[in-house]
């Protein structure tokens, strides 16, 4: 599938939600949508917001790229190439987005995937039509999980005790940034941090023997998700015992990770995986996971959710002991599953769980 036909699919979507509910147009102005709709164009001039300085108004005849004078010349030439849509500049101190929106509608009824005056917003029903993702979508991300894990063993590989946390987290946002990859997320906890805090913000506490690092790596609009540790000598005996109930726990979510399956039935079964192992209740104590695409995570592992999983998703569990945690990015395949996130210096060990063989990382020791 190309670039082009991958937009003509995912508009032929959005027609089809427009006809069935009398929709003359749709509005997407998150920066997820921006890069969904553009097969992974870029419109994050500031992180960390949901919505950009640009919109995409799509017509059951047209599309539109709306934006100011500052941002048209680069979203025009570098980031919507086979986006097809006409262009609508304005200048940004004599006009707005909504001016442009209600001469093109002109009070027709109008959705949009986040709040704007004249419009119904309809983020829950349209967040849907990035799922699943595209063969060509998946494709870029098994090559953004590539670049991510390699940087992320190079990065395990190059630390050295007596560096701090902002150190490490310098070393792989280097790596990541350098390669056009932002990290939406990156955390690093070292020795008894790992222990006190489940998401560990860097600090300037010093490594000694045990360094925890999480990224969640957004390119093409993709988030790639993961977890490594690394430890400097011989593995306390507390955390080998934890880390190997842990992968118990990670191959029955992994396992139940197929298509029909409710969230909540695959949360109930780690769950219970816990408890088997010996740390009942661990589940409560840290987010589980869910489904992975233009969002850290699009569909969370809910203890309530009746979200069915299916064929061709790429989910990212990330069960945790206490002092421990495991998290890679997965594709579904049927009832057979890729792991994206694998490296060639990694040390990994195959485990098998109800039928499912796949390789699981270790704990690197140096």
């Amino acid at each position: 599938m190309t670039e082009k036909e991958e937009i003509h699919s995912k508009l032929d979507k959005i027609r089809k939600f427009m006809n069935a509910n009398s929709y003359k147009g749709v509005l997407f102005g998150a920066q997820h949508n921006f890069s969904w709709l553009t097969a992974g164009g870029d419109d994050q001039i500031i992180h960390g917001t949901e919505l950009g300085f640009v919109c995409i108004l799509v017509t059951l005849d047209a599309v539109y790229l709306i934006t100011n004078n500052i941002e048209m010349p680069r979203v025009s030439e570098e980031e919507t190439e086979n986006l097809s849509a006409q262009c609508v500049e304005f200048i940004w101190t004599e006009a707005t987005i909504k001016a442009c929106v209600d001469d093109i509608v002109k009070g027709g009824k109008l959705a949009a995937d986040h709040e704007f005056s004249g419009a119904v917003n309809e983020k829950s029903r349209l967040d849907p039509l990035r799922i699943p993702l595209t063969e060509s979508e998946v494709e870029r991300y098994r090559t953004l999980a590539g670049i991510c894990a390699g940087s992320m063993e190079e990065t395990m590989y190059e630390i050295e005790p007596g560096m701090d946390e902002f150190e490490i987290q310098g070393v792989i946002g280097g790596k990541l940034l350098s390669k056009g990859i932002y990290p939406v997320v990156l955390l690093v906890g070292t020795d008894e941090r790992i222990f006190n805090f489940r998401h560990p913000m860097p600090t300037r506490k010093k490594l000694d023997k045990y360094c925890m690092v999480v990224i969640c790596a957004q390119k093409w609009g993709l988030v790639l998700n993961m977890t490594r540790l690394v430890h400097f000598g011989s593995l306390h005996e507390e955390i080998r015992t934890k880390y190997e109930a842990l992968h118990k726990v990670d191959m029955a979510y992994i396992a139940a990770t197929t298509p029909g399956n409710r969230m909540k039935d695959i949360f109930t079964i780690g769950k219970k995986a816990y408890e088997e192992v010996g740390f009942k209740g661990e589940e409560l104590k840290h987010f589980q996971g869910g489904t992975c695409g233009y969002l850290a995570r699009e569909i969370g592992l809910d203890p309530h959710s009746e979200y069915m999983i299916q064929d061709g998703e790429i989910f990212a569990h990330n069960p945790s002991i206490q002092g421990t945690k495991l998290e890679d990015s997965i594709l579904v395949k049927g009832s057979s599953f890729e792991l994206l996130t694998c490296s060639s210096n990694w040390p990994v060990r195959e485990i098998e769980y109800q039928g499912v063989v796949l390789k699981r990382p270790e704990i690197l020791i140096r």
